[in-house]
C-alpha cells in the first residue's frame, strides 16, 4: 500500500457480518483465513470485525461461534469485537466470555487515537432492560415497531447508561486531544442502510451526539450488507459491505484501514481503496 505521511499510521485490519454458519463450505473459511493473512501481511495493529460474526441459528449458533472464532485466532495479536445482531442468538454473558470481553461497550486508545465501541443491542428484545428508564425505551419502539418501517424487532438502542458513558468518552478525547472515532454495528443515518435491514432505534440522538464531539471523526459500521457513506458537520460515517455477500459487492469483502491523523483510507481485499477521505 503506498504511504500517506511520514508519520506511523494506526492500521488495522477490518471485516463485518460473516454471518458463518456452522459446516460452511470451504470457501468461508479460505476467505478469513485470506482477510487474516492480508491483515498480517500489512502490520496491522489490531482486527476488527463489527458484529454478526455468525449467522445465529438457534440449534447451532454455539458451535458457529467455536468455529469462527477457531478461525480468526489464527491471527497473533489484538481482535477487537463489535456486538451485532444475530451474536446475541447466544446470552450476552455467554457471548463475552467467549469473545473475552468484559463489557459490551469499551473504548481503547492507540498512537493518539481513541476508538469507541458502542453496543447496539442493549436494549432490544434479545436483552434485559437494565434500568427503569431502558425498560420504558424498550416498550416505546416495540410499541412502535407495526407503525414505523424503520423500526425492527432484531435491531436495538444505546440505553441510559451506555449514553452517560459514551458522553464522558467524547469529553475526556476532546479533553486529551485526541481523535476519535466511533464504531457501531448499526448504521446512524437512513441515507445508509435500506428498510430491510433498518438501523439503531435511537440513532438520530446518537448521531447528533457524535456529529457535535468535536474529537470524532468518522463512525464506521456494518449491518447494511451492501454499504453506504454520509458526511455530517465534517465526520465520516462508514458503513462497509457485509463478507457474507461479498459475491454481490466484489469491490469490498474485507479490508484494511489506515489512519493518519488528517486522513482516513480503506483499502479493500485486493489492496485498492475503497475511500480516502481527509479528517478535519
Amino acid at each position: 500500500m503506498p504511504s500517506t505521511g511520514s508519520n506511523q499510521p494506526v492500521r488495522f485490519g477490518v471485516v463485518t457480518d460473516m454471518h458463518y454458519a456452522a459446516g460452511s463450505n470451504a470457501g468461508e473459511a479460505e476467505g478469513l483465513r485470506k482477510w487474516i493473512k492480508r491483515s498480517r501481511n500489512n502490520n496491522v495493529d489490531f482486527l476488527l470485525q463489527l458484529g454478526d460474526s455468525i449467522r445465529g441459528s438457534e440449534e447451532h449458533c454455539e458451535d458457529e461461534l467455536r468455529q469462527v472464532l477457531a478461525i480468526m485466532q489464527e491471527f497473533p495479536g489484538t481482535i477487537r469485537h463489535v456486538i451485532g445482531n444475530h451474536c446475541l442468538a447466544i446470552a450476552e454473558n455467554r457471548l463475552l466470555a467467549a469473545l473475552g470481553m468484559s463489557r459490551p461497550y469499551y473504548s481503547f486508545t492507540t498512537k493518539g487515537f481513541r476508538f469507541i465501541v458502542l453496543h447496539g443491542m442493549e436494549v432490544s428484545a434479545l436483552n434485559t432492560p437494565e434500568t427503569p428508564e431502558d425498560r420504558e425505551t424498550l416498550d416505546f419502539y416495540l410499541d412502535r415497531l407495526d407503525d414505523d418501517p424503520w423500526l425492527h424487532d432484531y435491531c436495538g438502542a444505546i440505553g441510559s447508561r451506555q449514553k452517560a458513558w459514551l458522553k464522558n468518552e467524547l469529553a475526556a478525547a476532546e479533553l486529551a486531544a485526541e481523535r476519535a472515532i466511533a464504531l457501531c454495528h448499526f448504521p446512524l443515518f437512513r441515507a445508509t442502510t435500506d428498510l430491510k435491514h433498518g438501523l439503531l432505534w435511537n440513532h438520530s440522538e446518537i448521531a447528533a451526539l457524535l456529529a457535535a464531539s468535536p474529537a470524532i471523526k468518522a463512525c464506521i459500521s456494518g449491518h447494511y450488507h451492501y454499504g453506504g457513506y454520509l458526511q455530517e458537520n465534517g465526520k465520516h460515517f462508514i458503513v462497509l459491505p457485509a463478507f457474507v455477500n461479498r459475491k454481490e459487492h466484489p469491490e469490498f469483502s474485507f479490508g484494511t484501514v489506515e489512519l493518519y491523523r488528517e486522513r482516513m483510507v480503506i483499502y479493500n481485499q485486493d489492496g485498492s481503496a475503497l475511500y480516502d477521505l481527509t479528517l478535519l
